[in-house]
């Protein structure tokens, strides 16, 4: 556990100048408890369940790290994040892209969602994202037709795991997860912790590191 004494920094935590900068922007100047576990773990490339409850940082958590890792220089899909509602879709997405704009990198990501339209989203596509987020059945149907390369990938995040390791989205995430290469990374995050979804997180990572804080009292100042 990190001490009280010392409050670690982004920049002690291994989080590149830039993303730093970044944060700052967004008056974000002391990472979270969660973050603080977190961060070094999945910046090591281990496999991860982040569990901590809602408004504690966990998105930040995972991406910091993750963008850390990216190769810039490789045009290929390399961080896809899968969540279960278009809404949390689209607002990890547009974190992203905060990110990379008041870092000014240029990593690309990319929005798969069903309800808008395939045909855009594979044109898209071709400009080769470095990030694809989206929702389990369109980033599976894209795989399947050849459009989304799953041999690239390196990380695969479920983000609030518990939600996508039920019935109506496990096959699509099940298939994912084997299409992508045998090293890759997987990243679990949730809020909450059910009995099941722990089952499914030890069959498909046997050998997570799982990252928990105590439950600490929610940060009032933290918007949804």
């Amino acid at each position: 556990m990190v001490g009280k004494e010392h409050q670690m920094t982004f920049s002690e935590l291994g989080i590149t100048p830039a993303l730093v900068a970044a944060l700052a922007k967004q008056t974000i100047s002391e990472p979270t408890p969660i973050q603080c576990l977190a961060i070094p773990v999945i910046a090591e490339g281990k496999d991860a369940y982040v569990h901590s409850e809602t408004g504690s940082g966990k998105t930040l958590a995972y991406l910091l790290p993750l963008l850390c890792r990216l190769d810039l220089k490789s045009e290929t899909t390399q961080l896809v994040i899968v969540a279960p509602t278009h809404e949390l879709a689209i607002q990890i997405q547009r974190q992203s892209c905060d990110l990379a704009q008041h870092a000014a990198l240029s990593f690309r990501t990319l929005l798969l969602i069903g309800g808008t339209s395939l045909d855009r989203q594979i044109e898209k596509l071709k400009k080769k994202p470095h990030v694809a987020v989206g929702s389990p059945g369109r980033i599976c149907e894209l795989i399947e037709m050849g459009k989304l390369k799953a041999h690239t990938f390196k990380t695969i995040v479920l983000d609030e795991a518990d939600n996508l390791l039920e019935d109506k989205s496990l096959v699509s995430v099940r298939k994912i997860i084997t299409s992508a290469p045998g090293n890759r990374q997987l990243v679990f995050v949730s809020a909450t912790a059910q009995a099941r979804s722990a089952h499914e997180v030890t069959s498909l990572s046997p050998n997570h590191v799982l990252l928990q804080t105590e439950d600490a009292p929610l940060n009032p100042t933290i918007e949804h």
